[in-house]
């Protein structure tokens, strides 16, 4: 009888513990597939992630996702336009801190992945602080976008997208990433602010710095929550950059931009001026652009320029 009762609890620790074991499991649940949504409420992710179509975060949620993170985008081009369909809207607020022992991951979903397997996480009208940081974004076609938002973009490494990012009237900052490996590093359409695009690695991408105009008139608007406030004053800075070996242009301005642009402080790979022009498209190659402005020019490479360790 002794036997038979010790037998019992045996099994019976054994089922609780089997019991918290699944529980802890599903709990964890490292493979999660979020199809066309919105997000409505503030949401964790960890693990492994898979994008299927467009996730929409709403204006009152934050989706956090943690340290370590594989967010994969399934490639879907439901109009064979050559460009994958699965993306990240973030219309409230979207926190994806890595760390440099574990940076969250962005990339496509395919075996054999390529550029504009999907499209983009895009912030668009968000009304709150967004941050970047630590992550590495790959195969998207831009990898990232922000439009009448605020977003902070540090030590995020953008390879092998069609555009690493793009982006129009933002309140953003731009530090310490690095743009390789794409077709344009990075895209921009507003020369308004306040943009700061410091101590960046932007190098063997075909074009580095890619200016076109939007056609819009240089104006204020209001906050996205139309309290009536001036939003997005201030200036485009790009500064303290390591901008080299592009493989058509370092810089190019696009069809009709006759702006002027500020890209003084910047180190080219070179200090010869004229070694530094000759990877400019600007208003030398053709008289209907505007001027890069190019000196002074840093004396030599940027240290600090690119993902930086942790302190």
């Amino acid at each position: 009888m002794k036997i038979f009762i010790q037998a019992i609890k045996f099994l019976s620790l054994l089922l609780i513990v089997l019991v918290f074991s699944s529980c802890g499991a599903k709990q964890f649940n490292p493979e999660q597939v979020y199809a066309d949504q919105v997000i409505k409420s503030d949401t964790v992710w960890s693990g492994r992630i898979t994008v299927r179509g467009v996730v929409v975060v709403g204006r009152s949620a934050t989706l956090t996702i943690k340290p370590g993170t594989t967010v994969l985008f399934e490639k879907i081009d439901s109009n064979d336009d050559g460009i994958g369909d699965s993306e990240i809207r973030v219309l409230g607020r979207l926190l994806a801190k890595g760390t440099q022992a574990d940076p969250i991951l962005f990339q496509s979903a395919a075996a054999d992945p390529h550029r504009k397997d999907w499209s983009y996480i895009l912030f668009f009208t968000s009304g709150q602080v967004s941050v970047v940081e630590h992550c590495v974004i790959k195969h998207g076609f831009s990898g990232l976008q922000a439009h009448f938002s605020t977003v902070n973009i540090a030590n995020v490494t953008f390879q092998d997208n069609h555009e690493g990012m793009r982006f129009g009237r933002a309140k953003l900052s731009i530090k310490n990433n690095r743009f390789v490996a794409n077709d344009i590093g990075i895209r921009f359409t507003r020369m308004e602010g306040p943009v700061s695009i410091f101590f960046n690695e932007i190098r063997d991408n075909r074009i580095g710095v890619f200016l076109v105009p939007s056609g819009q008139n240089t104006q204020d608007f209001f906050e996205p929550d139309r309290s009536g406030k001036p939003w997005n004053t201030g200036r485009l800075l790009i500064k303290y950059n390591n901008i080299s070996d592009n493989s058509w242009y370092n810089v190019s301005l696009g069809e009709k931009q006759f702006w002027d642009l500020d890209m003084s402080e910047n180190w080219w790979g070179t200090s010869d001026l004229l070694k530094i022009r000759q990877t400019v498209f600007d208003k030398r190659r053709d008289a209907a652009l505007g001027s890069v402005i190019l000196e002074p020019v840093a004396p030599h490479a940027i240290a600090e320029a690119g993902p930086q360790p942790e302190n």
